[in-house]
């Protein structure tokens, strides 16, 4: 079978969650059946992904697109105009890759960019979208065409929709019909992360101050990851008494990680957290810590809480989006509600008073992955992708959403028409232009008097 897959991203800074399922989703694929390949579209510039890609021997195509699922909606009609250019043009060099490359089925990573989905429609190739996310409940993102109608356009766009989690499938579920959905757990190498927790970092970073309990937190720096949460309830346990140490491991760049770092001087928390930044080996730290914190608002799945959990370390979670499928509630870990910051306090507390509990929690955290990794594999969607390449692809029940983002360009170029139009006329009516006429009126003035003494010498 030949597979096409299109990634939203090369991962320039670092392998995110949506980039790593799709390296072990190929792997795994690929020890289960010797016969299938790999190509892969991913957005431009080239990052982290691709030399992993081409250590697999992964055909690989750097594409210049955006997406419709995004930090903010576009409002400048010049920047519309732009990006939907750049965007359709992706669609037609994915339409060129696929008439090149004729895979049996097209596979979407991302809810982020529907472009390969399109180019498939159009040819008439199976297509499969594997969705990792919420988009605005976990990421924050904004739809551009509205939540509803870009999970609609999921469903229409595809002839299989496999979530990431029974959250997930629940709650695309609204737009997506039944019998187009799956779910397959993100694959996740679990033997690495044991190897690499006994391997130490060349410069370890690990808070200095003796503390009562030590936690860890693996992700980005990030709001919606929630390190605020932790760090508010670090600092109401210090006023109580209660030292707790906290690791936080992953990147610390931009403005959103400095609001991190702001907040713990502001909280006057140096002495008990300490920021590792952007490391290859999560894992180790890991280790160094009593319990495992996931504070995001809402996670899709949460790969990093199995991983706390094959370390045998227990979980304090949000009950929010995944975290009760992979955490029992005082078994494997302590659930809370991260929409009240006082019920990670009650959490953490909890945690430090019955700590001789803790072993006893991580070594059930630690068996129970073999049940949460074969709770839904990946083959049996495999499985249900080979049925749909021997039955070809469906019909599409009705046109996408999408279309209108299209039929929308009329106005965007008559929007960026008027920009221009408005800010020349600013531009010409300003005072600054004004006095820079006067100014250069001599000058003129000059020009043209010697061009007609050149055209009179030249006479004569």
């Amino acid at each position: 079978m030949k597979v096409f897959i299109l990634s939203h991203s090369s991962a320039v800074e670092n392998l995110g969650g949506a980039e790593l399922s799709l390296l072990h989703l190929i792997d795994a694929w690929a020890k289960d059946d010797s016969e299938v390949t790999f190509s892969v579209a991913a957005r431009g510039p080239v990052g982290l992904l691709q030399p992993e890609l081409a250590a697999r021997d992964v055909t690989t195509h750097t594409l210049d697109f955006d997406a419709w699922v995004l930090p903010l909606v576009r409002t400048d009609p010049a920047d519309i105009l732009d990006t939907d250019r750049r965007n359709s043009e992706a669609v037609l060099a994915i339409v060129g890759l696929l008439r090149l490359e004729t895979p049996d089925v097209v596979i979407t990573n991302t809810i982020i960019s529907p472009w390969a989905a399109l180019a498939a429609r159009y040819l008439g190739i199976p297509h499969v979208w594997f969705v990792h996310e919420f988009g605005d409940l976990d990421h924050g993102l904004q739809f551009e065409i509205s939540r509803a109608s870009t999970f609609e356009d999921i469903g229409i766009l595809s002839d299989l929709v496999v979530a990431n989690s029974r959250a997930v499938h629940e709650h695309i579920g609204q737009w997506i019909p039944a019998d187009k959905l799956a779910i397959a757990y993100p694959v996740i190498d679990l033997d690495r992360a044991r190897d690499l927790a006994g391997q130490e970092p060349l410069y370890p970073i690990v808070p200095d101050a003796a503390a009562e309990l030590t936690v860890v937190m693996v992700g980005r720096l990030a709001p919606s990851k929630g390190q605020w949460r932790l760090l508010d309830a670090l600092a109401e346990l210090r006023d109580e008494g209660t030292s707790i140490a906290a690791i936080l491991v992953g990147g610390d760049q931009g403005v959103v990680a400095d609001d991190v770092k702001n907040r713990i001087r502001a909280l006057n928390l140096s002495g008990q957290v300490v920021l590792t930044g952007e490391t290859d080996n999560p894992f180790w730290y890991i280790e160094r810590g009593d319990v495992g914190i996931t504070a995001s608002t809402s996670e899709a799945f949460g790969r990093v809480t199995v991983e706390y959990m094959a370390l045998g370390k227990p979980v304090i979670a949000g009950h929010g989006g995944a975290g009760a499928e992979l955490v029992r509630d005082g078994v494997t870990g302590l659930l809370f509600d991260a929409d009240s910051p006082d019920d990670l306090v009650r959490a953490l507390r909890h945690a430090v008073d019955h700590r001789n509990d803790l072993p006893g929690m991580g070594e059930s955290a630690r068996r129970s992955v073999a049940e949460i990794s074969s709770a839904y594999p990946l083959n049996t969607v495999v499985e249900r992708i080979e049925q749909l390449v021997a039955r070809g692809a469906g019909p599409m029940a009705r046109l996408p959403n999408a279309l209108n983002l299209w039929l929308d360009l009329p106005s965007a170029v008559e929007g960026t028409g008027r920009a221009l139009h408005d800010r020349n006329s600013a531009v010409l009516g300003s005072a600054s232009w004004r006095l820079g006429t006067y100014a250069l009126a001599p000058a003129r003035l000059l020009k043209r008097t010697a061009r007609r003494l050149v055209r009179r010498a030249r006479r004569k």
